[in-house]
């Protein structure tokens, strides 16, 4: 019966609401009308879903962002906060275009949008960059639903069309120029200070350094390039917008854009409201409105009149126009077969990652996570936002299966793992949200100097098996090679502390409790796990023979065990405080990982036939090589 009431209620208050809000309703569909009949972009309707007609800016205005941020220290000074140029919300969820140079100098980065209730400041992360052609893509990390512009469906311009190009210099204000496409030489290099950039547009519509990062539009306002302004020797600006193509390209993957086509008859740039500055806009009479002030419920209604009609935006039929006449192709960026969205380019080189770092892990049983997390950073552009998740989910699969081989081989002690799970589960999630708060320079230094202490250990143990047992013994990882060290005492103190031996006949340290000798064991695996994305092994391996006194290969299984926990918690931390927050979509990093897994497991199969055929000292040379070149590249980044 309280079910029954409650159904009859529910239909009630619907009809209480439809009729106590008629005026609000007659606003919201005659706006989406105003908007469709326009032809301005999907960023409209979020907008004068949520402010009267009356009040309505231009669309191009709102969908820009002004980018700023806290200063890396230099010289020993703190940071100040600084304004650095311009940048275009492309999707509802909050995800922003802008130039990668932009960012380079900014340990925190705040995105300043315009909303109907004054501009408003959001931290932003990192999603990918791409250095080579100057492009970053960050997200607003936030829930809220944004205004945004959509891509023009045949985005080539050609010589002559009218432009216009948009920047925000302090997040207050804008600055604006109509203006041509003056040259469309997609292949041309062009010297932007030390990038040498190609795919560039020149267009005499950019003119003030705020417009950098900022939109270009057609004359639909449609994107159709992102602004780059160049300052010569003399002071002159020259103007160059990267076309949406290389957009789609290389974003594609991490984020949903919306495309529009333009009408066959495309207004004028002196008429079309589209390209009119907010003070000059003239917009149309507005419906009669209730002189009361807005309520609880009149906000909850505006909002949801604004989710459906981003909904509406989302899923617009797209169109197939034949190429304008005079357009300049660019078959590098026209792509049309994608996998799991990715092209085909970047679907093949994660996998690839994948294999590499899985070959490392079945090597050497150390270091696949920082090959993985740096692949990640270093070729493919993308975020520590994005990174740390994948990571956390690659080694589920990968030490999941490596947990259950150890354990069939009899080396896995789960009795001693057991207690050292909580304390690695622990350090994990404490791991993930210091992660969090630490700028990118700070986690690149991190992750620097693990892979710099990964290619010294390796040395050590080459020095260790020169000095040990010569022959076929010595080239295998089951031995032990117990023999004395004939060296310097400062290699020997190297060996005791990198090296792969130690005296098993020594107790274990004495410890107070065992709560404590468990903490020192699990702990520090799960922070570093968990700031870095790394597996940690480099850490609880030499902690499971110094500590626990275990055998090598024991170490090494014990060590697996505790990372397959650790990052089952470590996976369901990240991707509900990532998609809570706002900062990522949950099929972007999941997607990623299903990717990379295939090929980890395939490495691992692979570089555990590699260390029976190849002389270990080989491998560990390669190996330590490779360490080096991570930890300069992490070093000079």
């Amino acid at each position: 019966m309280v079910l029954i009431v409650l159904f009859f209620g529910t239909f009630a208050w619907g009809i209480h609401l439809v009729r106590d809000h008629a005026d609000q309703l007659g606003m919201g569909m005659g706006m989406l009308t105003l908007t469709q009949n326009s032809a301005a972009d999907a960023s409209v309707q979020s907008v004068a879903m949520t402010q009267p007609v009356a009040q309505t800016i231009n669309p191009i205005r709102v969908a820009m962002v002004n980018i700023a941020g806290i200063r890396k220290p230099a010289n020993g000074q703190e940071g100040n906060y600084i304004s650095t140029g311009s940048g275009v919300l492309i999707n509802p969820k909050g995800y922003v275009i802008t130039a990668q140079h932009l960012l380079q100098d900014l340990a925190e980065i705040q995105v300043r949008v315009q909303t109907p209730y004054g501009p408003r400041q959001y931290p932003a992360k990192t999603v990918k960059v791409l250095p080579q052609h100057d492009l970053a893509l960050i997200k607003i990390v936030s829930q809220d639903i944004f205004p945004y512009l959509a891509l023009e469906q045949t985005p080539v311009l050609k010589v002559g069309d009218p432009v216009q190009a948009w920047g925000d210099p302090v997040g207050t204000e804008a600055v604006q120029r109509v203006g041509t496409v003056v040259k469309m030489d997609l292949t041309e290099p062009v010297q932007i200070k030390d990038m040498q950039l190609t795919h560039l547009m020149l267009t005499d519509a950019v003119y003030n350094w705020a417009q950098n990062g900022g939109p270009l539009v057609n004359g639909s306002g449609y994107l159709v390039g992102i602004n780059l302004a160049v300052e010569d020797a003399n002071g002159q600006i020259f103007g160059y917008a990267i076309p949406t193509t290389v957009l789609v390209t290389h974003f594609q993957e991490v984020v949903t854009f919306v495309h529009k086509s333009s009408p066959a008859s495309v207004p004028s740039v002196a008429t079309d409201p589209a390209f009119a500055t907010p003070s000059a806009m003239t917009p149309p009479p507005a419906p009669p409105q209730s002189t009361r002030a807005p309520r609880t419920a009149d906000l909850w209604w505006q909002k949801v009149q604004g989710l459906l009609g981003i909904s509406l935006g989302k899923h617009v039929a797209l169109n197939s126009p034949g190429d304008p006449v005079g357009a300049v192709r660019d078959p590098v960026h026209e792509t049309k077969l994608l996998i799991l969205g990715y092209t085909p380019g970047n679907f093949l080189g994660l996998l690839l990652l994948g294999f590499i770092s899985g070959i490392s892990g079945g090597m050497m049983t150390m270091g696949g996570g920082i090959i993985k997390v740096t692949g990640l950073m270093w070729f493919f552009g993308y975020g520590l936002l994005l990174v740390r998740p994948v990571a956390y989910l690659t080694n589920i699969f990968m030490y999941g299966a490596a947990m259950l081989r150890y354990q069939r081989q009899g080396l896995l002690k789960f009795d001693q793992c057991r207690p050292l799970i909580p304390w690695a589960m622990a350090g994990m999630v404490l791991g993930y949200f210091i992660g969090n708060v630490m700028s990118k320079t700070a986690i690149q230094w991190l992750l620097g100097v693990f892979a710099l202490l990964l290619g010294i250990k390796m040395l050590v143990e080459i020095t260790e098996s020169r000095v040990g047992t010569k022959g076929k013994a010595g080239d295998t990882m089951d031995d032990e090679m117990r023999s004395t060290p004939k060296e310097s005492p400062w290699l020997v103190w190297m060996q005791k502390y990198f090296g792969s031996r130690v005296d098993d006949n020594l107790p274990p340290p004495d410890w107070a409790n065992a709560k404590s000798r468990h903490g020192m064991l699990g702990l520090p695996m799960g922070i570093i796990s968990g700031i870095l994305g790394i597996t940690g092994g480099v850490i609880e391996v030499p902690l499971q023979r110094y500590i626990a006194r275990m055998p090598l290969r024991t170490a090494i299984a014990n060590s697996a065990t505790l990372v397959f926990f650790a990052s089952i918690v470590g996976s369901i931390v990240a991707l509900w405080h990532g998609v809570t927050t706002g900062s990522f979509e949950i099929q972007t990093p999941v997607v990623m990982a299903l990717i990379l897994t295939p090929g980890a497991f395939l490495g691992g199969l692979v570089g555990a036939w590699l260390t029976s055929v190849i002389p270990l000292n080989v491998l560990r040379w390669i190996y330590a090589l490779l360490m080096f070149i991570i930890a300069i590249r992490m070093f000079l980044s």
